[in-house]
This record gives C-alpha cells, sequence and structure tokens, in this order.
C-alpha cells in the first residue's frame, strides 16, 4: 500500500526537496504551508499556519477525507532568529518557539489518531542547534532544544500505540533557513562544510525508509554531536573560536 506523508513548511527549501524525494520514493505526499506559500493550483498543499489548532485540524481533517490514512508526519516548518540575546524583542522569542515548538505539537496531536492507525512514523526536524549550544541564536537554539525534550519524552509513550519517531539533528544548510529580520549589523555566522537542502531530505527518506530514530546530517553535526557528549565544556570553547572566526 502507498505511504501517504504530510510535511509542514513544504513550500520552504528543505520542504519542497521532501515533496520531491518522497514523491520519487513512491509515496504519496501532502503538503502543509501557510496560504500565501502554497503554489498555487497544486492539490497537493493544504493551506494552514501550524500554530493554529483550529486550522491544523480543519488540515489534517481534509488530509484524511481525501487520502484515508497517514503514515508519515514531518514537522519540518520553523523559523531562526539570528543575533544576541538583546538583538530580538521578546516578542521574537515566543514567535520563534511558537513556529518550531508549539507548531509541531499542534500537528502531531491533531496527526495522532490516524498515526495511531497506521502504527506511523513522525519525523521532527531539529538541528545541532537541538542538542548543542549554538552562539549567535539563542531563540533559535532554544525553541530546538524544546522541541528536542518533547519529542524525546514522547517516544516512549508513543511506543505503544506502535509511533516511531525520527530526530533529525543537521548541520548548517546552504542558505540558511527563513528567520525574523535582523538587527542592523548582524550576520549570520556558521563552521565547516554546510549541507545542502536536497541532501537532508534525501538522508531523510532513507532514514524513514530504515526505521532510524535518530539521523545527523553533515560531519559537522556528527562532530558535534560526540565532542558535546565527550566534552561538553572543549565542544563549548571549540564552537565558540569557531563561529567567531567565521562571521561573514
Amino acid at each position: 500500500m502507498t505511504q501517504v506523508v504530510a510535511i509542514t513548511g513544504a513550500a520552504g527549501g528543505i520542504g519542497a526537496r521532501l515533496m520531491q524525494r518522497f514523491t520519487e520514493a513512491g509515496c504519496t505526499v501532502a503538503g502543509l504551508d501557510l496560504p500565501g506559500a502554497c503554489p498555487p493550483g497544486d492539490d497537493r498543499f493544504l493551506a494552514c499556519d501550524i500554530t493554529d489548532e483550529e486550522q491544523v485540524k480543519e488540515a489534517f481533517d481534509r488530509l484524511a477525507a481525501r487520502h484515508g490514512r497517514l503514515d508519515v508526519l514531518v514537522n519540518n516548518a520553523g523559523i531562526s532568529a539570528i543575533g544576541g540575546l538583546l538583538d530580538h524583542d521578546v516578542a521574537t522569542y515566543r514567535r520563534v518557539l511558537e513556529v518550531n515548538y508549539v507548531g509541531s505539537l499542534i500537528c502531531t496531536r491533531a496527526a495522532l489518531p490516524a498515526l495511531t492507525a497506521s502504527r506511523g512514523r513522525i519525523v521532527v526536524l531539529s538541528s545541532v542547534a537541538g542538542f548543542a549550544p549554538v552562539l549567535g541564536r539563542p531563540a533559535y537554539v532554544a525553541a530546538k532544544h524544546a522541541v528536542t525534550g518533547l519529542f524525546t519524552a514522547l517516544r516512549p509513550e508513543l511506543a505503544p500505540r506502535g509511533i516511531s519517531v525520527t530526530m533529525v539533528h543537521p548541520t548548517f544548510v546552504t542558505g540558511g533557513m527563513t528567520e525574523v529580520p535582523r538587527a542592523a549589523g548582524v550576520s549570520r555566522p556558521v563552521t565547516g562544510s554546510e549541507v545542502t537542502s536536497d541532501q537532508v531530505a534525501r538522508e531523510i527518506v532513507r532514514a524513514v525508509s530504515g526505521g532510524r530514530d535518530l539521523l545527523l546530517v553533515g560531519r559537522t553535526a556528527r562532530l558535534a554531536w560526540w565532542a558535546n557528549r565527550i566534552s561538553p565544556r572543549g565542544y563549548l570553547r571549540l564552537m565558540v573560536r569557531r563561529l567567531r572566526g567565521n562571521t561573514p
């Protein structure tokens, strides 16, 4: 039976590649994104704001009516905020948390009955910033830590329903991601080799096919994962030195 995959943030860089790669893998895809972002005339898309619980419920009701099942939910939608503690107001911190964390929570709750019926899988797009500190992005780091913590806690709760969770932690992605406006003079620091949106999408499709619970995308992500576990203080010193030296 053809698997049905729902992807949030489906009109963005990684989201569009996920739509393509899951389709090529033989899946039926449904993309969720804001009304103004959905490609006109593409009936694969369901327009909704993932931070609005009622809109999300209606979108998943339409998905169920159209496809009759859901096998994989990819919580991909997210926004970033580049800058230090005082470069953004508290409302920005709330917005970044709302999209990255609350949006994933709302979508997961709406998809739960269908995923329980199919004994499906939830894929969560986190980041290196979801398991380790990353300089110059406190709002984003906090939101990604929150979503990582949520689904790490949910994994054993969902297992009796037959639902699996794949946590995805990419390193820096070429071109960055959607972000709130930066303060004047603030740039985007990166370190190590960046990965492309397509590389992230291809590896996610393989991870879902292989039933993997953890996916580290890119050499920098793998090094950061182990360095932060072996020596958190050493990782922090290295990360700060490298990011401060690689600010464009």
